[in-house]
């Protein structure tokens, strides 16, 4: 259990709902687009819905976003007074249909001509953020944006609640939507069971053993999968969610295996004499995983069959915290340096092909990094001083978002 204990590191986190630009070059040749509610009764609800769809559209990175908030009539082709500057207007059009569901009209303005219109039924009003994220979907796509499939899938993350109690929420990427799928227990290490989300897999702390459980998003449903001495963790599932890499301790050391989730079969990977934690599969057929083979944590990789295992991260120390997606990884080390403002924990990219490295982040401490499953964005948590937030970097255009947020203490993140 000590080793249990030891990857069990929670984070303090603070509220906030807007999004704000971290890392940001190039936005000299961008145009203004400024969003206008042209709901016929604007409300306390489509005045929150202009904030979300500002969010959006800074993410998606094709204009710089006036964040004013302005009305206007949805059929007109002129912009407010406030907007008269931009060279885009995206309007909406809210409609209430009296049984908790909501339309939407959507336009986006070229210079006073339509360029995109189109309509949206919402059966949830709950669920208005993943509106304002398929519309920037669906705009970004219909101008031919890079992709950002990421941007509606949702995300899966695990807090504290109490000494003794965790919960599993479900939530969109900027956690402005929050539902609770398990509580009542310790819980921990939540990761979707495929690409569709509608199942995942999380470690209950309340048995007997450390216990991966398999449940069902729309059911509730539950089955185990395994148990383990000291620790059980489901740290990655292939792409077609036949194998899962775990990390278990029958015998008191943590240790890599390969799962068959047809055959229920496991094959161990690593054997060492200390702590092998957190494989990842790579693009190549290999895994990387965390080991403190050289007495502090590293990233090293070894072959699936062989015995083979060789150190792959070279930067910083600490490097407790990886993913991967394809030919790259994201790995957290620290720092010290004054050319970093002090000791930090910062992101860095390695492409597997190269060899080259990438630091992603500037400051403070981050953690948690995970690959969207297309690769495009990642997903981390950032604390810096009293604030703390999750950010999504799309490294491919060097930007990186931070949404401040109040939701406990974070364990693990997933998207």
């Amino acid at each position: 259990m000590k080793f249990l204990v030891l990857f069990l590191t929670f984070i303090h986190l603070a509220w906030g709902a807007d999004a704000t630009l971290e890392v940001i070059k190039g936005v000299e040749g961008l145009s203004a687009l400024a969003i206008e509610d042209g709901s016929a009764q604007p409300s306390e609800v489509s005045r929150t819905f202009s904030k979300m769809l500002a969010a959006d559209m800074n993410v998606v990175s094709l204009f710089v976003v006036d964040e004013t908030y302005a009305t206007a009539a949805f059929d007109s082709s002129v912009p407010a007074t406030s907007h008269k500057e931009a060279k885009y207007i995206l309007r909406y059009r809210l409609i209430s249909d009296g049984i908790g569901g909501i339309k939407a009209d959507i336009k986006l303005l070229q210079e006073n001509e339509e360029l995109f219109i189109k309509s949206y039924l919402l059966k949830q009003s709950e669920m208005l953020v993943f509106l304002a994220h398929t519309v920037a979907y669906d705009i970004n796509k219909h101008l031919g944006g890079a992709p950002i499939d990421w941007i509606k899938r949702k995300v899966i993350f695990v807090r504290l609640t109490s000494p003794r109690h965790s919960e599993i929420v479900a939530s969109d990427y900027t956690l402005s939507y929050q539902k609770v799928l398990l509580k009542g227990g310790l819980y921990g290490f939540a990761k979707w069971a495929n690409r569709e989300q509608n199942d995942f897999y999380y470690t209950s702390l309340s048995d007997f053993q450390p216990t991966i459980y398999k449940m069902n998003l729309a059911s509730g449903n539950k089955q185990k999968v395994i148990s383990s001495d000291g620790m059980a963790v489901c740290s990655d599932v292939s792409e077609d969610g036949k194998k899962l890499l775990l990390t278990l301790a029958p015998n008191g050391q943590p240790d890599i295996y390969l799962y068959d989730t047809l055959s229920g079969t496991k094959n161990r990977i690593t054997d060492y004499a200390g702590i092998d934690v957190n494989g990842q599969f790579m693009g190549d057929g290999s895994i990387a995983f965390v080991s403190n083979r050289f007495g502090y944590p590293n990233v090293f990789s070894t072959r699936l069959g062989s015995n083979a295992v060789w150190q792959i991260v070279f930067q910083g120390k600490n490097n407790s915290s990886l993913s991967s997606c394809k030919n790259f990884l994201v790995y957290k080390a620290r720092e010290s340096s004054a050319g970093y403002g002090g000791n930090a924990f910062n992101l860095h990219l390695l492409s597997l092909n190269s060899g080259s490295v990438k630091r992603l982040t500037a400051n403070g401490e981050n953690d948690f990094p995970r690959f969207s499953p297309d690769g495009e964005a990642i997903l981390f948590i950032k604390q810096e001083a009293s604030r703390s937030s999750v950010g999504v970097i799309r490294f491919g255009l060097n930007k990186s978002f931070l949404f401040p947020l109040k939701i406990g203490r974070i364990q693990s993140i997933d998207w």
